[in-house]
């Protein structure tokens, strides 16, 4: 994939500069996955069980409308933003970073499988972020599975190394969304673009100025 056409008409860093991940790191990698994969349905059925516990509607319950569910979707990426910017941002302080967040780092250009290789308090995190939204307005359950794949697309997506076109990457047609350049820097330099979705708390916070600058100096090139 590293060497075919289309890899090489929308890859975000340029020839000289893209270094494929090792084997062992992608052995290492789908070790990992398979693990977790294994246990996250155990974990969903245990989190549908609190979810319906709490009131929400259950998966037999009337579709919502469509102002509906853009809401409810504009609602969850509002908290899922602001959470894992936050979260993010603090698993980069250098007391914790080494022990939990590095393992994330070690692609240094990511790959979509790089996407869920976390240790395991980050994907609890990343997992908390994603269900709180609808959690807290008691969403339908296929609003909440919705948006769950909504935000893994966008994830890989973000963690592709790729510039995708529409359709294959809605995630940059919206003002404020630099979903894959960003977080392609993000892993290659190590430093800003905490941000998920969109770039708002980077903007507001000025953790996005080492990226600004990045591309400056491209354009000057």
């Amino acid at each position: 994939m590293r060497d075919a056409s289309l890899y090489q008409r929308w890859a975000i860093a340029e020839r000289g500069d893209r270094v494929p991940p090792a084997p062992e790191l992608l052995r290492k990698c789908l070790t990992d996955l398979s693990v977790s994969h294994c246990v996250r349905p155990v974990l969903l059925y245990a989190a549908y069980s609190i979810y319906l516990a709490r009131g929400a509607p259950s998966s037999a319950a009337l579709i919502p409308t469509a102002t509906e569910l853009v809401a409810h979707l504009a609602f969850a990426i509002a908290v899922d933003d602001t959470m894992f910017y936050w979260a993010h941002r603090a698993l980069h302080h250098p007391c914790v970073y080494k022990h939990i967040h590095k393992q994330h780092h070690e692609f240094k250009q990511p790959v979509g499988l790089a996407t869920e290789y976390a240790h395991p308090l980050e994907e609890a995190c990343n997992t908390l972020a994603t269900a709180l939204g609808p959690l807290l307005l008691g969403s339908h359950v296929a609003v909440s599975v919705g948006y769950m794949g909504l935000k893994l697309w966008q994830s890989i997506d973000a963690h592709s190394g790729m510039l995708l076109p529409v359709p294959l990457s809605p995630w940059n047609l919206l003002p404020g969304m630099d979903c894959a350049a960003a977080h392609d820097f993000h892993h290659s330099h190590n430093v800003g673009n905490f941000g998920g979705f969109f770039t708002f708390w980077d903007r507001v916070c000025g953790t996005d100025a080492a990226y600004r600058r990045f591309l400056e100096k491209k354009k000057q090139r």
